[in-house]
């Protein structure tokens, strides 16, 4: 319990100066002509190092594309966003509550985040029109399209609303899978989901034992064939797949920790 405490004690008083650093960094650049280009070079890095004051290690596998491209990936908690700056630049699409959480929010915004007003046609038709620009640009754009965050390892069917601004700007699709472990008490301890608030959930991660996340980028989907719906449905398979063997390599490497500690145990008697 008291390890637990000052873990946390350490954490939060890390995680405080981290958020100040960001509100100088975006301050500094808030009235420079190049402070687009700069928050999303520097949005990255105060991302990856804000995973590491959290305790968040990431696995990766594969790379993401170096050319403009949608990435889609499962959701499972906002760690996620942490998990995949480790590893890319793109920026992020999040619901419209991000941008009002207390400072986090604020500093989301300025890196360049795009955010969408959840259940809003027009707030998604304006987002759409967004996203197609920055990626005609030459930008990389990350987007959760199961619409919400889940508590289980196979992800819910991408929706293909958001797909459609790789098919209007001619990039490609990558799916990403982001595993945290199969075990239920992990899988209950990252997610975010329900009525929780984040303060809530950030205040039990502070004291949680180090998480670990795999994040698999796999190979991108063209979408030449301009069929946004064909695209959702390829990438949540790819990723679909890839989560189910990484839970079976868990589940039988388990399995036989349990063999050999038990055959050890009837060699002992």
């Amino acid at each position: 319990m008291l390890l637990r405490e000052l873990r946390r004690l350490y954490r939060a008083t890390a995680l405080l100066l981290h958020v100040l650093l960001g509100v100088l960094i975006a301050c500094a650049i808030l009235p420079l002509p190049s402070r687009a280009r700069l928050a999303r070079k520097l949005g990255p890095w105060w991302l990856r190092r804000g995973a590491s004051v959290l305790g968040v290690r990431v696995m990766a596998h594969g790379a993401p594309a170096q050319e403009a491209c949608l990435l889609v990936a499962n959701h499972i908690s906002w760690l996620d966003i942490l998990v995949l700056a480790t590893q890319s630049d793109a920026g992020f699409v999040a619901k419209a509550e991000v941008g009002r959480w207390p400072l986090i929010g604020w500093l989301a915004g300025v890196g360049g985040t795009e955010f969408v007003q959840r259940g809003s046609h027009d707030s998604a038709a304006r987002l759409l029109e967004r996203m197609v620009r920055r990626l005609k640009q030459g930008e990389r754009l990350t987007v959760f399209p199961e619409g919400t965050s889940r508590a289980q390892v196979v992800p819910g069917r991408f929706r293909p609303r958001l797909l459609q601004a790789a098919v209007e700007a001619g990039v490609h699709v990558q799916p990403v899978a982001i595993y945290y472990g199969a075990g239920e008490e992990t899988l209950q301890r990252v997610a975010f989901v329900g009525e929780e608030t984040f303060l809530h959930h950030l205040w039990l991660l502070l004291a949680a034992d180090p998480v670990l996340a795999e994040v698999t980028f796999l190979p991108p989907l063209s979408s030449i064939l301009g069929d946004s719906r064909m695209l959702a449905d390829e990438a949540w398979s790819a990723a679909s797949y890839t989560l189910r063997r990484l839970e079976l390599y868990e589940l039988e490497a388990k399995h036989q920790e349990r063999v050999l500690h038990d055959v050890g145990l009837t060699h002992a008697v």
